[in-house]
């Protein structure tokens, strides 16, 4: 399976890689190879294959599962509860013993700063008369952690249309939800417990066996799927969700050592095995769920998560034998864990704990505030066993160190200058181009070379116009002959490239440019759309948008390429035309604070390049007159 954002980080190396190849007029080299699928765990272990066929072929036996006639109740006889915390509100539900909304609001973070969170079309949440700012996060389909042995009704827990019996502990912030299963075999309860301060609450179900028997809750002729977190929001309140929406829900795990992820309702085959499977043939499986397990480690854990936010269930002691991942199109279904080995003595209760984190998509959400609460610091933490490598669930990239130090001085310019992201991006791209001046002067140094053998560049090619090897060999002699490196300029772009993924990564998925104005742009998370056409039939019923700032960025690229362009052959002057079209297809629907960034460097680079020609005209001028 391919990590959700190595499209994104090939297509930005890819478009980089063309662009060197205008501005040195080489071919781009071939993208690099794809990193190859992790396997299942556990390959070995031939069982492993033969328990997901069982689980999607085999009819299992229920226990739980009763008729919805018999369970089903009104909801008016549903009892719900709230609890408020310094950065979330929780609405508990007992029908179904869930939490049925989790919005999340705006609250200082660690360093003393306000998060803002409720920044686009949030809900007005009154609790206890006191009212809040805040935006709902499951997609008011609620967080339910109930157990179903079907996988087609993963979403439609049988415990969903109990009603649980509801106790509260205000004072520890705790509510209880109990009930007896249909077949009064067991009890199942559930202990939900919230800290004031802190984005983390702890889940304990417990399951009682009622019965003088031995009882198999859970085993490979029933296994028993536990729906943690579906998928998660916010949506859109002024439109329909669209293609780009949806791209940013995506679904995670880590197990055997190894972190996965996969978007909302895609098929968790990557993109290059269907290319193989377009070879070598496809296998017809069915394929409308899959299984992942590891029966030595467990799973580690499993989230869902969104393009701000992500909410995350870490087992703290009996870890699930492994995830299912549910392959249908514009599915919910979200985080499923796997058990197929709990068994229970008479009269035994059995325990299972959940640290879960919900919250904004940053490493500062997940800092804890008391130190008592810290596993890393208190052995007796109520949260002993939480995962060490949690943070990976961000899934912000191998450049994430880069990435968060660029928000953090994104912040400290937003903080001390100019309380506006948009002049931040600005202030904060004029800094870059002042860190990287020697090697981007060097660049600008090395295109004035090239510039000056422009005319004996030009008299090699059309002497050479039939014979490409020939020409390629003139062309290298004269390099040779004047000391200069063709592709001496494309060493600055290429040291540059990691820093230029975590700035994608940091203008796109940063919670603080969430609705930020900028002149003329209204939400620098968006497109910059200025002016939508009126619907064009069999095409799209939406209209196309105008974005100002793409044009401009673009605009920007042809006239540099034009100012640091050298004579060239033919085939390769056609990227000169084709580039600008992909750069603007590549930038029409990023979020405008990248493009803004973009399109503010290429200033910086047109300003910088031609004060480089400017000062040597200059020089040769003086070396004339000496």
């Amino acid at each position: 399976m391919e990590d959700r954002q190595s499209r994104l980080f090939l297509a930005l190396i890819l478009s980089m890689g063309i662009w060197m190849g205008v501005n040195y007029f080489f071919f781009p080299p071939a993208p690099p190879k794809p990193v190859a699928e992790t396997k299942e765990s556990n390959p070995d272990k031939p069982s492993d294959g033969k328990k997901q066929e069982k689980v999607q072929t085999e009819k299992k036996e229920s226990k739980i599962v009763a008729p919805v006639k018999e369970t089903k109740v009104v909801p008016s006889d549903a009892k719900k509860t709230n609890v408020v915390t310094d950065s979330y509100i929780v609405e508990l539900s007992s029908l179904g013993g869930k939490i049925s909304k989790f919005y999340v609001k705006d609250y200082v973070g660690p360093d003393g700063q306000l998060m803002q969170v409720a920044r686009k079309n949030p809900e007005t949440v009154t609790v206890d008369g006191k009212t809040y700012q805040a935006v709902e996060l499951s997609r008011e389909n609620g967080f339910d952690f109930n157990f179903s042995d079907s996988l087609n009704e993963i979403t439609q827990s049988p415990w969903n249309q109990i009603n649980f019996s509801i106790s509260e502990d205000k004072t520890n912030h705790v509510v209880t939800f109990s009930a007896l299963s249909p077949d009064k075999t067991y009890q199942l309860k559930k202990d939900f417990r919230f800290f004031p301060g802190e984005n983390y609450f702890k889940l304990s179900i417990g399951i009682v066996n009622l019965t003088k028997d031995k009882l198999a809750f859970a085993s490979q002729k029933n296994t028993q799927y536990l729906r943690a977190f579906g998928s998660l929001g916010p949506l859109p309140k002024d439109r329909e969700l669209n293609d780009r929406d949806t791209a940013n829900f995506f679904r995670f795990y880590h197990l055997g050592g190894s972190f996965q992820d996969t978007l909302d309702g895609s098929s968790s085959v990557g993109f290059w095995s269907s290319v193989g499977n377009f070879f070598t043939g496809n296998s017809e499986a069915d394929e409308t769920f899959t299984v992942k397990t590891n029966n030595e480690s467990g799973l580690d854990f499993a989230g869902t998560g969104s393009r701000y936010f992500i909410a995350v269930a870490d087992p703290l002691d009996h870890k699930p034998q492994g995830i299912v991942l549910d392959n249908r199109p514009k599915n919910e279904t979200g985080a499923v864990l796997l058990y197929d080995n709990i068994i229970l003595a008479p009269g035994e209760t059995y325990n299972l704990n959940f640290a879960s984190y919900v919250g904004v998509r940053e490493r500062d959400g997940m800092i804890f505030r008391s130190p008592e609460l810290d596993p890393t610091q208190a052995k007796n933490s109520l949260l002993a066993g939480l995962s060490a490598d949690l943070n990976k669930s961000f899934n912000q990239g191998i450049t994430t160190p880069f990435r968060n130090g660029i928000i953090w001085v994104l912040k400290k310019i937003y903080q001390f200058t100019v309380p506006n992201y948009g002049w931040s991006i600005i202030i904060f791209a004029i800094l870059f181009k002042l860190v990287f001046y020697p090697l981007n002067q060097k660049q600008a140094d090395s295109m004035k070379k090239m510039q000056e053998l422009s005319p004996q560049l030009k008299t090699i090619n059309e002497k050479f116009a039939n014979d490409p090897k020939l020409r390629q060999q003139k062309t290298m002699e004269l390099y040779k002959k004047n000391n200069v490196n063709p592709v001496g300029g494309c060493l600055p772009m290429v040291i540059q490239i990691p820093i230029f993924i975590a700035l994608y990564t940091a203008f796109s998925d940063t919670i603080d440019l969430w609705n930020s104005p900028f002149l003329w742009v209204k939400d620098l998370s968006e497109p910059d759309v200025i002016w939508t056409s009126p619907a064009i039939p069999y095409f799209t019923q939406t209209g196309l948008g105008l974005n100002l700032l793409a044009l401009l960025m673009v605009g920007t690229q042809i006239f540099q390429t034009r100012m640091t362009s050298v004579s060239m052959d033919p085939n390769q002057k056609v990227l000169l035309y084709v580039m600008p079209v992909m750069m603007l297809y590549i930038f029409w629907n990023m979020p405008s604070g990248v493009t803004l960034y973009w399109t503010f460097q290429n200033v910086l680079s047109i300003g910088q390049q031609w004060i480089t020609n400017h000062l040597k005209k200059t020089e040769e001028k003086k070396k004339a007159k000496a």
